[in-house]
């Protein structure tokens, strides 16, 4: 399930992240979040499953590979939450100022989530441990990100 995650998902990543740097216009803009319409939200739904199925099949293993992820796991589900809010009420509104601010708040937030996902990528290489004064983004996971960022 995360596999698919990862392939599905990539690509509202990578066409967030270019949204606010790349498009130069609101007709650009536009086209990109109409190229992701249809299947952007399915695609978190293979991340919530994989989430529920890890906690349901096995719980001591949900329990003990998240117990040092708490908090960015919270900021994850934050800025999944801040993706759909800046993909969704962008159309509804007729003003350039919110389309402006819609805009950065989807790219913003797909940013984010690439570094995230990126340093728990490093970390689970790194063998993270879950001790209290681990921290998240360290050097071996801020060096995926580097790698990671540029397949979205």
């Amino acid at each position: 399930m995360v596999i698919a995650y990862v392939l599905l998902d990539g690509f509202d990543l990578g066409a967030g992240i270019i949204n606010f740097f790349v498009a130069r216009n609101h007709h650009e803009r536009s086209l990109i979040l109409r190229a992701i319409g249809p299947v952007w939200d399915g695609n978190e739904v293979w991340l919530l499953a994989a989430g529920g199925a890890l906690f349901f099949a096995f719980p001591l293993l949900y329990a003990s590979s998240f117990s040092g992820f708490y908090l960015p796991l919270m900021i994850v589900l934050w800025l999944l939450m801040l993706r759909g809010v800046g993909v969704e009420l962008r159309s509804h509104v007729d003003d350039p100022l919110w389309w402006s601010f819609f805009d950065f708040l989807f790219s913003f937030s797909s940013l984010l989530l690439a570094i995230f996902f990126g340093a728990a990528v490093g970390n689970v290489i790194r063998a993270f441990r879950s001790i209290p004064r681990a921290s998240f983004l360290k050097r071996f996971g801020l060096i995926s990100d580097s790698v990671l960022i540029p397949e979205f």
